[in-house]
């Protein structure tokens, strides 16, 4: 099937910075899964932060949603120390909620626009 949604993700310092937009199915979130571990791999197990724009995310089908928890999972015990996420309606802050139950190493915020969370990371050397 093919993939509904999108995202754009790189590298900025030791930060994992994504976009998403859109209403993701299964094929997005796998496609997004597999491209998030690789560029975390790059990191050399050096502590590291998300930065995470949900602000033009719209929703996930429930399949895909599982995928999203169980990396956030993977991340939690492959060395992620931030993540700072931008959302701009109450649904997705609901949904970073329940990622951030499963982040329990993780110092996570939520933040109104991206200066403040970029702000956040660089107050603690991630970018």
């Amino acid at each position: 099937m093919q993939e509904h949604g999108a995202f754009d993700i790189c590298i900025e310092g030791r930060t994992i910075v994504i976009n998403a937009t859109g209403a993701w199915n299964v094929e997005t979130a796998l496609s997004w899964g597999n491209e998030y571990q690789n560029l975390v791999r790059k990191l050399n197990r050096l502590p590291w932060a998300c930065l995470v724009n949900l602000t033009e995310f719209e929703l996930l089908v429930p399949e895909a949603w599982e995928h999203v928890k169980q990396i956030s999972t993977w991340s939690n015990q492959n060395n992620q120390k931030y993540e700072a996420v931008v959302c701009s309606a109450s649904y997705q802050e609901a949904m970073v909620e329940i990622t951030q139950g499963l982040m329990t190493n993780v110092e996570s915020k939520i933040f109104l626009n991206l200066q403040q969370a970029r702000s956040w990371l660089h107050q603690n050397d991630m970018f």
